[in-house]
């Protein structure tokens, strides 16, 4: 039987070294690049505009539903986009895109990892909500990282007895071609803007 004593100094321990919450627990949304996917681009220059979108996307959505956002409690968006699957509805401008401006043999992916997040308020993962956050992470095309945030607006939803389902993360967001070493091309019908505006719209799935 535990002595007085050492009952106060397991205690102690284990306010120092922290107790988790019983109602903190990780949760993980995988994003596979199913039709619900899409990643889209859309350059507005004089000459004309031009769109361009593909479903290869894949990511993961983790965080911890104590919503602490500390070292032990992160919230992650991070997503991957196969760049070789853009489709501008042009089959030559895709070869062009592919070959002589994104590069894409050596440059195959564009990604995002987040390193840090913003929330407006704290979600009730109870119940299906819409919550506004600020995303700040490296994003990575051409060779090139640049620190960049994106505000995300994150659809939750949860499932049968108020388990986690869903959460669908849409967002948009410039991409100066100058800062990702991206020359501009001379052909006339690919003449590209010197920003381009990126929408992304995903699914995970809890797993």
């Amino acid at each position: 039987m535990f002595s007085r004593s050492l009952a106060l100094t397991l205690f102690a321990l284990l306010l120092a070294v922290g107790v988790p919450s019983a109602f903190a627990k990780p949760l993980t949304f995988k994003v596979e690049g199913t039709s619900k996917d899409l990643v889209s681009f859309k350059s507005d220059a004089p000459v004309e505009v031009i769109n361009g979108d593909t479903h290869a996307v894949k990511g993961d959505i983790k965080l911890d539903d104590s919503f602490q956002f500390d070292t032990k409690h992160p919230f992650n968006i991070n997503f991957t986009v196969d760049l070789a699957s853009i489709d501008t509805g042009i089959p030559l401008r895709n070869e062009h895109m592919r070959d002589n401006f994104l590069e894409t043999s050596q440059f195959p992916k564009a990604t995002f990892v987040t390193k840090s997040v913003k929330l407006l308020k704290k979600p009730d993962l109870s119940k299906a909500q819409t919550v506004k956050l600020d995303a700040t992470g490296d994003f990575t095309v051409h060779g090139v990282t640049v620190r960049k945030t994106i505000p995300l607006t994150v659809d939750y939803a949860p499932g049968a007895n108020k388990q986690p389902d869903h959460i669908r993360v849409r967002g948009k967001f410039p991409v100066t071609l100058a800062q990702h070493n991206i020359k501009r091309p001379e052909a006339l019908f690919v003449k590209l803007a010197d920003t381009v505006f990126v929408t992304v719209d995903m699914t995970g799935k809890a797993i």
